[in-house]
């Protein structure tokens, strides 16, 4: 079969590789389509961001088939003990590979694993034409929800997840600094989750015009100073919860202009900020003023979890799709055919303004 396999940072080509066989607890998918993360895109170039050291851990080990966890996939094969998938199933990650040995593990609180492994990180990811994944971390994909939106379908788990970190009551006024794809689907969640009002900001008016359709307060951050709005919206009281959904390269955290110093002064005293978006590189925090503002800055733990019987934050991110209750399918923009676009699917997702894209790109391979 054929994949991607990365020789260094920045340099890769398709190969034929032998086709993997199922083993223990696994599955085999025919891939059908691939989304390619921001996340992913920058750890190609070398970025140092989260998982950076092992992927240069893999790379220095030699040529290595690396990425593709976000993925709608057909199952073709299942060991003997995997039970909760058919053939013929489509499947989705929602979540991660816990090791079941560690101390958190053993107590139940496998989101904190010390060893868990992640697909197209610590293990091969769908960058080819099939592979044998763990079934654990899958989801089964509703006949409702499009191939598009299942290889879409991983940030609005992981956005599930941090939602119900966020603390979010019936009544509170939420904000939301960036509404990229993570931004928009916890700006809906927020309003799902019973937030009286739910302020969205952003320089990109074409975002703003989304999200307005869908119930969302806007603001543009190119006409209007969205601290001073909020702040006068809300009494000079300040929103009670606000989300950073932007991350990226910001050096201060507690003063100046960036998206998360932004997200300090317009919360509310005794509020909260959750930080969705990956920050990059190291930042300038003056821990006093959180301090002085009795501010929570809670960065999510990421993964699956369980809801309830027969319940989990995978199965329910698919649910509040199929059923309409939160719109991922205005971020679907660009797709390219074949493994051969990788690089240029790189390309496009770290530089969605040049190609006019609101989300990263696609590529289908069936």
């Amino acid at each position: 079969m054929r994949a991607v396999v990365c020789s260094e940072f920045g340099e890769s080509r398709v190969e034929n590789v032998p086709m993997p066989s199922v083993n223990t607890g696994e599955v085999l998918v025919k891939v059908q389509r691939v989304q390619l993360s921001v996340t992913e895109c920058n750890l190609y170039h070398g970025k140092e961001i989260s998982h950076y050291e092992t992927i240069r851990n893999r790379l220095n080990d030699g040529p290595s088939r690396l990425f593709g966890h976000e993925f709608c996939a057909e199952v073709v094969e299942t060991a003997n003990d995997v039970t909760e998938f058919d053939v013929g199933d489509r499947v989705y990650a929602a979540g991660k590979i816990p090791c079941g040995n560690c101390g958190y593990c053993q107590s139940g609180r496998e989101l904190y694993c010390l060893n868990k492994e992640y697909i197209g990180y610590d293990i091969p990811g769908t960058l080819s034409e099939y592979a044998a994944l763990p079934a654990e971390p899958l989801s089964r994909v509703p006949d409702g929800v499009s191939d598009a939106e299942a290889a879409a379908m991983q940030p609005l788990a992981s956005t599930v997840l941090c939602l119900r970190e966020a603390g979010i009551t019936q009544g509170d006024i939420v904000a939301v600094v960036g509404t990229g794809v993570m931004g928009f689907q916890s700006a809906q969640l927020a309003l799902l989750q019973g937030a009286d009002e739910v302020i969205v900001t952003d320089i990109d008016t074409r975002k703003l015009d989304i999200a307005e359709r869908h119930g969302l307060t806007t603001l543009d951050a190119t006409t209007t100073d969205p601290v001073e709005s909020i702040r006068n919206r809300t009494g000079h009281t300040g929103a009670d919860v606000v989300i950073e959904a932007v991350g990226g390269d910001q050096d201060r955290g507690t003063d100046g202009r960036t998206p998360l110093a932004q997200a300090v002064e317009m919360v509310a005293r005794g509020g909260s900020i959750v930080q969705i978006g990956y920050l990059i590189g190291d930042l300038t925090i003056t821990p006093r003023i959180l301090r002085s503002k009795s501010v929570d800055w809670i960065n999510p733990v990421t993964g699956a979890t369980d809801l309830g019987p027969n319940r989990t934050t995978g199965t329910f991110a698919a649910r509040l799709v199929e059923q309409g209750r939160v719109s991922i399918k205005e971020y679907i923009t660009d797709e390219l055919s074949g493994l051969d676009s990788f690089d240029q699917a790189v390309e496009m997702t770290l530089n969605k303004k040049e190609y006019d894209a609101l989300g990263p790109t696609q590529i289908v391979l069936t």
